[in-house]
């Protein structure tokens, strides 16, 4: 009786040490509009995926590992809506892929990143980055 009390106190600590302050987002883009394309001889009228912005599903997630540091992931597919093909060349995750490590210090990441004037431009730029008269 003593020895199962003990295997399952121990049990119970294991348990109680599984759960963690984890935290998994899933967020996307889909956008497609009607594109009229007049070159002097042909004109069309066509779905066209990536009017505004390319279509997108992404995963980005935390993991607290104590003493304010984290460590954190980031997925992101692109593809095409109008027709489903993989976007960024056909790559799975061709957008972004990345994992790494923040805390007081700042990140570290490391993987495939959008790169910092991108990241600068599309946070103050008011017509995004697909738009005529974007910077």
């Amino acid at each position: 009786m003593k020895k199962s009390l003990i295997a399952l106190a121990v049990l119970g600590m294991v348990a109680g040490a599984s759960f963690a302050q984890t935290n998994v987002t899933i967020y996307g883009v889909a956008d497609a509009g009607l594109a009229r394309i007049d070159n002097g001889r042909v004109n069309t009228t066509a779905l066209q995926s990536g009017q505004q912005s390319g279509s997108r599903i992404g995963f980005r997630g935390t993991e607290d590992l104590g003493g304010g540091l984290s460590a954190i992931f980031t997925l992101e597919n692109g593809f095409n809506i109008d027709d489903g093909t993989l976007g960024q060349g056909g790559r799975l995750f061709g957008r972004q892929a990345f994992v790494g490590l923040q805390g007081g210090f700042g990140a570290v990441k490391l993987g495939r990143q959008y790169n910092p004037i991108r990241t600068a431009v599309e946070n103050i730029d008011p017509f995004g980055l697909g738009l005529a008269g974007n910077a």
